[in-house]
């Protein structure tokens, strides 16, 4: 089966039956990881993608609503827009968001354990090792 990637950004959504995540101001590098992950996944994905240029509206609520019902939440905190920043506490607590950020004393510990150094950690929430591991057993 030949895997469908989906790329929705702000005002868009699509309510089907793939798997959904949502990057929010994921820098370059983390761009390059997901696509290296996302070419080896075996199935059809939603990829959300959050990050508005300067001299454009937020649309907060787009990203609210996307962040509750995707299963996976990646926010790059140090890329994101101070606007969006505000909004990162939250994002964070949610159970089922996973963080970077290059800082050392941040209050975001308290909040989640779901810090990660990059997308290896978590690539199986995003259809990588898993699905390898499947093919081996």
């Amino acid at each position: 089966m030949e895997n469908k990637i989906v790329l929705i950004t702000p005002p868009d959504k699509i309510f089907n039956q793939n798997r959904s995540t949502l990057l929010i101001y994921p820098s370059k590098t983390l761009k390059k990881e997901a696509q290296d992950i996302l070419a080896e996944s075996k199935t059809s994905q939603n990829i959300y993608m959050y990050e508005v240029e300067d001299g454009y509206e937020h649309d907060v609520d787009w990203l609210l609503s996307v962040a509750k019902f995707c299963e996976t939440v990646v926010i790059d905190i140090d890329n994101c827009h101070k606007d969006i920043k505000m909004l990162a506490s939250y994002l964070v607590s949610l159970p089922h968001t996973y963080w970077l950020t290059a800082e050392d004393t941040v209050c975001y510990n308290k909040l989640s354990p779901n810090r990660i150094y990059g997308l290896d950690t978590i690539e199986h929430l995003i259809g990588g090792t898993f699905e390898k591991q499947l093919e081996t057993e």
